[in-house]
């Protein structure tokens, strides 16, 4: 989930408000469960080829891609607590298990109620038009209404909702935007801005009080058309509003009833970018959706290494990645060409998962025994919204205070000339002075020194990104985040293990490794330090989705409105007085039941709008007003 745009609309995320569920108390700190005792030097050093071993059987084949909900991750998180039990672990999961289990949306499939009539003429499905993963479950019988694109584009001057009442209607909307081939085009030019999304436009729509949208392509920049291939990929995210994607030929008779010819009207837009929406006289519709999402239980796997001082052994140190990745492709693939492949994920991210079990096995071998213990976990939901993270900070199974540093491995697989970036260096004090240190000088292992690893460090101040690390920062807790790089291969069937370069992750688990050590034998505390995200425009970190507002939300999608788990301190969220737990639920006079929502309606804002947002905060509703600001 490296560099995929995120939808944390206001340059954060949020994090769930859940109770918490201790599985080890204070003390004793452990559950009493016998653990093997390690096999004799299985970790005494850390190991290429092990590392390599595990890589390879993460990314082969017979797990095909490691997807949220499939057997083949179930068989994967099999195989990482087997190799935790191995290297002696006990199990830090639920009821005495290496697991912690939680339940994530994987999927949608259409239920038999997806239908279209316009006027008397029923229209067949699949050839006639398709329904849309983004619809909800609803049905309605209303007037159409052209609307153009379906854009409210108010940084240009354009609103093809201007002067018309869609309440109650079934609008009709052009594919992609306006004046699309004019390089002198206030949309961009001939790129193709945010407002052409199927998502936005039916936001768009049902914010404007629609009850249903066919979308279809116009006859002048797109006369052959298609109907299907388009909407293959789109998210499942339920957007309200029924949704398809149908035929100009299914509503074109309805168009000439009215005078009007297609072809015409999208001349005419292009021309001036002046709406030339209305209401289609006797153009009565009926639209039906039926969407059935699935949830399935995934796992999160995490296994314990107790502390020797009996005093700091309560306090923790998490070394943590996620294990899943795109199985067969799905609408995060970046070769949509090659969806229904096996997806390997070797370097994203086998290639931190393998780093976490070669950890563990080192540091229960490690002669020198650590004061405080550590957490060693594999998360599983990463790719779909850092959910299992997000699910482990709000139901821990130890203490969330008692975590005193989080150390994250994502993509470490493909070290090249030895650079590394390394996130986080600003939520402690102390990181980058550990770093620099470790990386000049080496330090103490099991037998023998770990040299220094003269790698060429690339560093970042904050805690939030688009991977595991960003649930930690969000509980206030020091992160660091380690990563190799982008490539050609990311998130495509290419990412196979052959291409990984094991001596270049045992680099980079050798500098985890003693900063993990340091963290848990300093007999003070890691003190945090609050970073604001990074907001260069197209980040992952937030930033380009207009101004800025300083929420932390959250990707859970079984909870209606955006939770926040943090607000950043002197934010526009915080002068307003929002704090973390509070949950959104309408943001300027305008419904938020998704983060999809939130994301639009903020980025129709600019910076100095003042704005009303609704939260609910301890069940009850509270307005407050927040000036919105320029990100910085």
């Amino acid at each position: 989930m490296k560099k995929r745009p995120l939808l944390a609309a206001s340059g954060l995320f949020v994090l769930a408000l859940t109770s918490v569920v201790y599985l080890f108390p204070a003390a004793p700190p452990f559950p009493a469960i016998a653990a093997p005792a390690p096999a004799a030097q299985a970790g005494a050093e850390l190991s290429p080829q092990r590392y390599l071993a595990d890589v390879t059987y993460l990314a082969s084949d017979a797990l095909k891609g490691r997807g949220n909900g499939t057997p083949e991750l179930e068989q994967a998180g099999d195989y990482i607590a087997n190799e935790f039990r191995k290297a002696g672990l006990k199990p830090a999961g639920e009821d005495g298990t290496y697991f912690q289990k939680f339940e994530v949306t994987t999927g949608a499939d259409f239920g038999p109620k997806n239908e279209l009539r316009i006027g008397a003429n029923v229209l067949k499905r699949d050839t006639d038009f398709v329904p849309m993963m983004i619809s909800n479950t609803a049905e309605a019988d209303a007037p159409l209404v052209f609307v153009g694109y379906s854009i409210t584009a108010p940084e240009y001057k354009y609103d093809d909702y201007a002067g018309i009442d869609v309440t109650g209607k079934i609008v009709v909307a052009f594919r992609y935007e306006p004046q699309e081939k004019d390089a002198k085009s206030v949309f961009a030019g001939t790129d193709i801005t945010r407002h052409a999304a199927f998502v936005n436009k039916a936001i768009n729509a049902r914010q404007h009080g629609a009850k249903g949208i066919i979308f279809i392509s116009d006859p002048v920049n797109h006369r052959d058309e298609e109907v299907g291939p388009a909407t293959r990929r789109l998210e499942y995210t339920d957007l309200g509003i029924p949704a398809v994607h149908a035929k100009r030929a299914t509503v074109e008779a309805a168009f000439r009833a009215a005078g009007k010819d297609l072809a015409q009207l999208h001349d005419a837009i292009d021309k001036d970018l002046k709406p030339q929406s209305f209401e289609l006289p006797g153009g009565n519709a009926h639209i039906a959706s039926e969407v059935i999402r699935s949830r399935k239980t995934v796992k999160n796997v995490i296994g314990a290494l107790e502390g020797s001082d009996p005093a700091l052994k309560n306090q923790w140190v998490v070394v943590g990645a996620h294990y899943d990745h795109l199985g067969l492709g799905d609408r995060n693939s970046l070769a949509p060409s090659q969806v229904g492949q096996i997806h390997h994920g070797a370097d994203d991210n086998a290639s931190g998962s393998a780093g976490v079990m070669e950890l563990a096995r080192y540091a229960a071998n490690d002669t020198h025994k650590m004061k405080r213990s550590v957490l060693f976990m594999t998360f599983a939901g990463e790719e779909i919204g850092l959910l299992g993270s997000n699910w482990f900070v709000n139901h821990p199974t130890i203490p969330i205070a008692s975590i005193d540093g989080m150390l994250n491995l994502d993509m470490i697989g493909r070290l090249n000339n030895d650079k590394l970036f390394v996130g986080g260096i600003g939520t402690s004090p102390t990181y980058k002075t550990m770093i620099e240190e470790f990386n000049k000088n080496g330090g103490l292992s099991v037998s023998e020194p770990i040299k220094a690893m003269g790698l060429n460090l690339e560093y970042s101040e904050s805690g939030y990104g688009a991977s595991d690390h960003t649930s930690f920062n969000a509980k206030k807790i020091p992160v660091l985040f380690f990563f190799s790089g982008l490539h050609t291969d990311y998130h495509k069937p290419s990412d196979t293990a052959d291409k990984i370069n094991a001596p270049g992750a045992v680099k980079v688990l050798s500098l985890t490794y003693l900063l993990m050590d340091k963290i848990a034998d300093d007999q003070q505390k890691l003190s945090y330090s609050e970073v604001a995200p990074p907001q260069a425009p197209g980040r992952g970190g937030g930033g380009g989705y207009g101004p800025y507002f300083g929420s932390v939300p959250d990707f859970r999608d079984d909870i209606e409105g955006v939770l926040f788990s943090d607000v950043v301190n002197n934010s526009p969220a915080a002068k307003a007085g929002l704090k973390a737990g509070d949950l959104m639920v309408e943001f300027d006079g305008k419904p938020v039941k998704t983060l999809n929502d939130y994301a639009y309606a903020l980025r129709q804002k600019q910076p100095g709008d003042v704005i009303q947002v609704v939260v609910k905060r301890n069940g009850e509703a509270m307005k407050v007003t927040v000036t919105l600001e320029a990100r910085r």
